[in-house]
Formats: structure tokens, sequence, C-alpha cells
């Protein structure tokens, strides 16, 4: 049955974002292979410039989307302030999500890192005394029986790096109106080239940074007639790293109760499976800025002519 548990863990696409960053990133090391392969031809100065700036763009909202479904798995599976574990109705919970709801938690957690501490609390779980996170993250790996205490003790410092990681992400996403210029109508556009710094008596430019890697979008104000126009500046490598880790983190929400729910039927006795950790540093690595400006705001107003 599609409905049961086992199905849902057993055929989730948990790499759906990692695979996607892979191929987008590939294809952005090498423009000549791939627009001859998709279009038959070498393309001209701007056509490939538009190309370039789709597959940047899509992995810019592919990072955005990441983050929304880590952040869907983890609230639906979260056991947190419940009377039962979720894991077997995941389904309902993801179908009935409120997203105004999970917003200011996203929010709550930007603005705040130590409200992630619940991640540490233990709670009582069949036979087993876990905290939330490792319930979360490490699912089904609890008997201590069956694994040697180090284990534990890397899972514990594995968690610790995960409330890092998401305490990055939360920030991301609440910058969310690129994500949504990007899936509302396409509201963004490839506007600015160059900015300057130039001495105000004599005008002469004292500095100068190429940011024609990169696209604007608008925000609306109070004023109709006036706009917030916000550039961001690509930075794909960070794009394509943080989204990594962000699968990575959908991985261990699936993989371990994909593993817990099929052992009985799918899995031989002595197989293996593997365990991995997250670490602060390599979190930090992916996270680091490789452009020297991020983002731009200014604003824009129009003027009413004509009889309308």
């Amino acid at each position: 049955m599609i409905f049961e548990p086992k199905i849902f863990y057993h055929s989730y696409l948990k790499d759906y974002h990692k695979t996607k960053a892979i191929y987008l990133k590939k294809m952005l090391s090498d423009l000549p292979k791939y627009e001859k392969e998709f279009f038959g031809k070498e393309l001209n100065i701007n056509e490939r410039d538009e190309f370039k700036k789709t597959l940047k763009s899509d992995l810019r909202q592919t990072y955005y989307h990441s983050i929304e479904t880590f952040f869907e798995l983890f609230f639906a599976l979260n056991p947190k302030g419940k009377t039962t574990f979720d894991d077997e109705f995941v389904l309902f919970n993801l179908t009935n999500s409120k997203w105004a709801k999970n917003y200011a938690k996203i929010q709550k957690i930007a603005d705040n890192p130590k409200s992630l501490d619940f991640l540490n609390e233990k709670i009582k779980f069949t036979d087993f005394n876990i905290s939330i996170g490792h319930f979360l993250f490490y699912f089904g790996i609890f008997s201590k029986e069956k694994f040697p205490k180090e284990l534990f003790e890397r899972i514990d410092e594995s968690i610790e790096a995960i409330k890092y990681g998401i305490e990055i992400i939360a920030n991301d996403f609440t910058k969310k109106e690129e994500y949504n210029a990007y899936k509302h109508g396409l509201r963004i556009i490839p506007a600015a080239t160059k900015l300057m710094l130039a001495e105000a008596k004599t005008m002469k430019v004292k500095i100068e940074w190429d940011i024609s890697e990169s696209m604007s979008f608008y925000l609306k104000t109070k004023d109709p007639n006036e706009l917030t126009v916000i550039t961001k500046v690509f930075d794909s490598e960070r794009d394509y790293l943080m989204t990594y880790f962000c699968s990575n983190l959908i991985g261990h929400l699936i993989e371990y109760r994909k593993i817990a729910f099929d052992q009985n039927k799918n899995m031989k006795k002595d197989e293996k499976f593997p365990i991995t950790f997250f670490g602060k540093e390599p979190i930090e690595d992916c996270n680091k800025t490789n452009v020297e400006i991020q983002d731009l705001t200014y604003s824009i107003k129009r003027t009413k002519t004509g009889s309308g």
C-alpha cells in the first residue's frame, strides 16, 4: 500500500536536491559542451550569458527549495510537544502542513539559535531514552547493546553541528523574497552590471566592482508607485555546497527511517549500512562567502503620465 510509511521512506527522493546541484554545477563548469548538446549549436554571447544565468538561477532556487523541504520534514517528524510519534503518519502531517506557522518557527530559529536547544531534550521512545535530535537524525540507532559507546558520543557531537547548520539555513530562508520572485511569475531580471564608488567632488571612480553575475528583483512598498529593487550577486559555489549540506540533512531524516521500517523484509541479517556525521568546520566551509558584493538595495519611483 502506498500509504504505508515504509513505502514513503523507501521511495522518497532524498537526494533530489543534491542531484540537481551536481548536474547544474557540472553544466556551469563546461557551458560550450552543454550548449551544443542541448541547443545543437554554439550560442552567441548574449545567448550563452542567458543560459549561464538560467543555470545559476536554478541552482539558487534549488538551494531555497532544499531548505523548504528540510523544514517541512523536520517539523512533520519533530516529536516535541506531541502525544504520539508521527513517523508512521508523516504523509498526513506533510499534507496538512501550516506554512504560516512553519515560517514563524523558522524565523524564531533565525532570531534565536537557542530555540534549537530542544534537540538536546530527552524523550522515551519504546525502551530507549534518547535526545530529540538523536530521534530525528539517527532514527533506529538506539541500542547501546548493539552499538559502541563511542558512536553515541559522535552522534551527540554531530547533533551540535546540525544545530549550527540549521541556524544558517534558517537565516538564509528568512530572506526568501528572492525565492518568491522566482516562484511567482519569474519577477527577476539581470539588470545591473557594475557598482562604482566615486569621489563626490570630482566624480572620479575610486572603486569598481563587477556585478554582471547578478539578478535583480522587486519588492512592493506602502507607496504603489514606488518599488524597492534588490540586486543579488550569484554565489554559485556556496549555493552548491549549502544545497549539498541541506540534502544530507534530509537524507538523515529519511534514510535511517527507511532502514528501520525495511529491516524486517528487505535487509539481510548481517547487512551493514553507513552511519555518517556532521561537523561544524565542514559546515563553516560550505557557508563561506565567495563574492565581494552580496546584494544591493535601492528604490525607484514612477511618475504617472497620460490619462491612465
